[in-house]
């Protein structure tokens, strides 16, 4: 399965695999942010671990990781290209690639433990894995590295079937390790599962259990245990500099109903010049929603049994929340837990938790393709299962994506590498008024010597 994730990644993603060093999103300031953070986060585990949050940009100034997302998890899996190439290219590259193996790897596994059904559960993972939103986010290399979300949903419903210490440990590892890959979707993972141990504890009882509580609790304490470590320098950010997000940043970063229509899937362009304007890339594609809703019906009308029931009630209510949200501000949902909840004063961008719509379409999917498989026979239905995820996978072939050359790179930055270590300034230095982001060059610029940079380019 591990190779077949590795070759849809290779084919959803052309030409990135034939184009690994000297090529990407270079064409956007935030892909060129994303190469050098990568590389900056393999750079620093491999010479100086303990200097990780600061940055050869922003100098003097410490801790200058935490002026974004760290990426850590997305810069500790391009070790191994960064060491064998040194190209903070093939380093960025290589963790784009895994991120797309990752997530289809844990949403297979997710739907497999649920249905038991391996033919049922490889649809769901390209659906989830390759769908329009990913790649209309493939600059940002922190929005890819989305597979802490099924595995943390796997985890929570292991913790509900089995409530045991190993289990609630298991379900802390789990979000700990979205959080610390993206902390966007580690608060949209954190959501996920308190839903669902209120879901669960209702639909099973298990609110009148005082183990299922103690050992939810642990998982919480654990969690927030380990990922203190990560967030301190954020908190220590906003204690020094006051740095937050305002309600009013909300607003442009959420979404609307055309953005539910909006994605640049082949299969799928036609629909962009009806809605005419987009802020955001949402569809989930036609065969999903269909086979979600199928998959729902299915199991509201009792035809998949009451497991099947339980499921579809509790992956239709993420569902709902996730669309919700979305909305931002002016929906009501993020405007009443932005204001009581401090931990959603960081989420600038309510429009991301939509990645949640796939990944509980892809589960009431499961259900459809489960009831193909019972109706239809081993196989017929493998068949019939097989034909389900062929055309989907179609339906959401996006390739060729946008990747462009890298200019060649000065041979000042060769000289620089030689040199002591000392401050570097480049020229033309942008302010706000000319545009700060034309900073992000020199970020990509400086992967090749490591100098401290006195430019830098960041969210804060």
């Amino acid at each position: 399965m591990a190779l077949g994730a590795v070759a849809l990644a290779v084919v959803m993603t052309y030409p990135v695999a034939f184009r690994m060093d000297e090529a990407g999103r270079v064409d956007s300031l935030d892909g060129q942010w994303s190469i050098w953070n990568v590389a900056w986060i393999a750079h620093a585990l491999t010479t100086d671990p303990g200097g990780l949050y600061d940055t050869n940009i922003f100098h003097p100034h410490p801790g200058t990781l935490a002026y974004s997302e760290a990426n850590v998890v997305a810069g500790l899996l391009a070790i191994p290209a960064y060491l064998a190439t040194g190209s903070a290219f093939v380093a960025h590259n290589s963790a784009l690639l895994l991120a797309f193996v990752a997530s289809f790897l844990t949403m297979y596994a997710l739907v497999r433990h649920l249905t038991g059904r391996p033919a049922a559960s490889i649809a769901p993972a390209i659906a989830f894995a390759c769908c329009p939103y990913v790649f209309a986010r493939i600059p940002h290399i922190s929005l890819q590295f989305t597979a802490g979300l099924p595995l943390a949903l796997l985890m929570l419903h292991r913790f509900v079937d089995r409530q045991t210490p190993g289990s609630a440990v298991g379900l802390a590892a789990a979000l700990v390790l979205q959080a610390v890959a993206v902390g966007y979707y580690g608060i949209f993972a954190g959501v996920s599962v308190a839903v669902g141990v209120l879901f669960f504890a209702a639909s099973r009882k298990l609110w009148r259990s005082p183990r299922y509580w103690a050992l939810t609790a642990l998982a919480l304490v654990l969690t927030v245990v380990m990922v203190l470590p990560f967030l301190f320098p954020y908190l220590e950010l906003q204690r020094d500099t006051g740095f937050g997000r305002s309600l009013d940043e909300a607003y442009r970063y959420s979404a609307d109903w055309r953005a539910y229509l909006a994605s640049a899937a082949w299969a799928h362009r036609w629909i962009l010049p009806l809605i005419e304007r987009w802020n955001e890339v949402l569809f989930p594609g036609f065969l999903l929603t269909l086979g979600g809703a199928v998959g729902l019906g299915f199991a509201l009308t009792g035809a998949a049994g009451d497991r099947y029931r339980e499921l579809a009630g509790f992956y239709t209510v993420l569902a709902a929340f996730a669309v919700w949200f979305s909305f931002g501000p002016q929906a009501g949902l993020y405007r009443w837990l932005y204001e009581a909840v401090p931990l959603f004063s960081l989420v600038r961008a309510p429009v991301r938790v939509a990645v949640l719509v796939p990944l509980c379409l892809g589960v009431l999917l499961a259900i459809a393709l489960t009831q193909l498989l019972d109706r239809l026979g081993p196989r017929r239905g493998r068949l019939a299962a097989g034909l389900v995820t062929g055309v989907l996978t179609l339906e959401l072939v996006e390739a060729p994506i946008q990747w462009y050359d890298a200019e060649p790179p000065s041979g000042a930055y060769r000289v620089l590498a030689e040199l002591p270590t000392g401050p570097v300034v480049e020229l033309p230095f942008y302010d706000a008024e000319a545009g700060f982001e034309w900073h992000a060059p020199y970020l990509v610029a400086s992967t090749r010597h490591w100098q401290p940079l006195v430019n830098g380019y960041s969210d804060f």
